[in-house]
């Protein structure tokens, strides 16, 4: 069976013969490129079991916190054990890559960060949240990698930027985590861009190892998160000039090193879009501390800068991703 034509070379061949819309629609058809009722169905099914898998892994959690002062400590927890048991051994019979596999270790994840959650609310270990979500992450680790699936890998990516975020945002004076890593004299912005270079090395790591369980979907997550933490460091720099002056050349240095990768490998467009929006982003902020709203017209002043540069990035996105598509196709 010969491998069905790339987009790309079909929009060569329309734009080669001059195709019309008729034409496009008989090029398609016959290609095959439109997914008939068949491929419509399956995509239909696995979104519902995909679905039905969350619906269960919440409907676990939102059980057990429902019924709180009905059920003893020993039956909260022993209801969560089974469970998890239960898990482990549809997997053993059932491994992945079969879907029934697949969702028992992913629901093993969910009801691994249920059991956290009970024990530290149970006895009042006094643990942060953020040190919650980062003991899940670890020990879910393990069970994300021997799912092998991309569900359970944004899981999991959600999971440990859930606790990095907590972790940055409460900026907590004392915890286990805060004197291990001991950051206790350091900046809140400096703590933030070093979560920033960790999702980045995180995305590298995807890129390199191109994993099947990590697939694109997953990857453009991980640089969204990158990035986030990047911008939320960037405005604070601006806002704070002086306290932090590291903070923005950091930032600057990962979007460099992203968009050369990018441009350099030309897989994908999305890395390239989120550094432009970091960009307009942070230097929006900075023109509005550097007018200090002084009157209506720098409100104006801002507006434009906003579309121009967003109409720029949109120009630059678009003619890059065409360059490719068409020497892809070549």
């Amino acid at each position: 069976m010969q491998p069905k034509p790339s987009r790309a070379e079909l929009d060569q061949i329309a734009g080669h013969y001059e195709l019309g819309s008729a034409g496009v629609d008989a090029m398609f058809e016959l290609a095959e490129a439109r997914p008939g009722a068949g491929a419509t169905q399956r995509f239909l099914a696995g979104t519902l079991r995909i679905g039905a898998i969350l619906s269960l892994a919440a409907g676990v959690v939102f059980f057990v916190a429902a019924n709180w002062s009905e059920i003893e400590v020993f039956g909260r927890f022993g209801l969560l054990e089974l469970l998890l048991a239960a898990c482990g051994i549809l997997a053993l019979l059932k491994p992945p890559p079969a879907f029934a596999g697949r969702a028992a270790l992913f629901l093993a994840f969910v009801t691994t960060g249920a059991l956290l959650a009970l024990f530290g609310q149970t006895y009042q270990t006094g643990a942060d949240v953020h040190e919650l979500f980062v003991s899940w992450a670890l020990l879910g680790l393990p069970i994300v990698l021997l799912t092998g699936w991309s569900v359970s890998s944004a899981a999991w990516l959600l999971v440990f930027d859930l606790a990095l975020a907590l972790f940055c945002g409460w900026h907590p004076t004392g915890g286990l985590l805060w004197a291990m890593l001991g950051w206790r004299h350091f900046e809140p912005t400096t703590i933030i861009i070093s979560v920033a270079w960790i999702n980045v090395a995180l995305w590298f790591a995807f890129e390199w190892l191109n994993l099947a369980a990590v697939p694109e979907w997953v990857r453009r997550m991980g640089i969204s998160c990158a990035f986030a933490f990047g911008t939320w460091a960037g405005v604070f720099a601006v806002l704070e000039s002086g306290r932090s002056p590291l903070i923005l050349p950091a930032l600057a240095l990962a979007m460099v090193v992203v968009a050369v990768y990018a441009l350099r490998t030309r897989k994908d467009i999305y890395p390239i879009a989120v550094v432009l929006g970091t960009f307009i982003i942070v230097t929006l902020v900075w023109l509005g501390k550097v007018t200090r709203f002084k009157d209506e017209g720098v409100l104006l002043l801002l507006a434009v800068w906003l579309i121009g540069t967003s109409t720029v990035a949109g120009r630059i996105l678009a003619s890059t991703a065409r360059r490719w598509r068409a020497e892809g196709a070549t």
